[in-house]
């Protein structure tokens, strides 16, 4: 998990996550807003300095909305920058990129991530209706029929065979007959 709007961010916050991202192994990352909660410490100390926005925003949720003004950037810069988190980490080329990363893994780990990812970006994108589903999957088509394509081949694919595992006496008929 990734959170935003802390007083030391400054514009750019999610390109340099993200750029850390691309260096490690595919995942599902989740991008928040820092939010001050009633009687801790943080609410406590931005009420006294006058930056809460909005006060009783528990009784007034709003996802992905800012409670107060962070010093190093402003609320709406904060919310922008986790709209580009949540495009960025799953969009139909970067659900691509994971599945290419993870060519080498059982198909099952593969259907799996995807999947998930599909259905994690309904935190920040809700996906509530057939229609919106449908649209995910015509976006993520590329990524998807690749899946699709790997498992037939696997599937349909004549079994491997390990050489150390074949008889030499078949080994050597086999020779012989080339």
């Amino acid at each position: 998990s990734f959170i935003f709007g802390m007083d030391g961010d400054r514009a750019g916050i999610a390109e340099r996550t993200l750029g850390h991202l691309q260096s490690w192994p595919p995942g599902l990352p989740v991008f928040g807003l820092l939010t001050p909660y009633p009687a801790t410490p943080l609410y406590d100390r931005l009420a006294a300095s006058g930056r809460l926005t909005r006060p009783r925003h528990w009784l007034d949720f709003k996802p992905f909305v800012m409670a107060h003004s962070p010093l190093g950037i402003t609320a709406e810069d904060a919310e922008s920058e986790v709209r580009k988190a949540w495009e960025a980490s799953y969009s139909p080329a970067a659900n691509a990129r994971c599945l290419e990363w993870l060519r080498s893994t059982p198909i099952a780990d593969r259907l799996t991530h995807l999947f998930a990812r599909l259905a994690f970006r309904g935190i920040y994108f809700p996906q509530m209706r057939w229609r919106e589903w449908l649209r995910v999957l015509a976006d993520n088509r590329r990524p998807v029929l690749n899946l699709i394509g790997q498992v037939l081949q696997e599937k349909l694919s004549p079994p491997r065979r390990d050489p150390a595992s074949v008889p030499i006496e078949a080994a050597e008929a086999v020779e012989a007959a080339e």
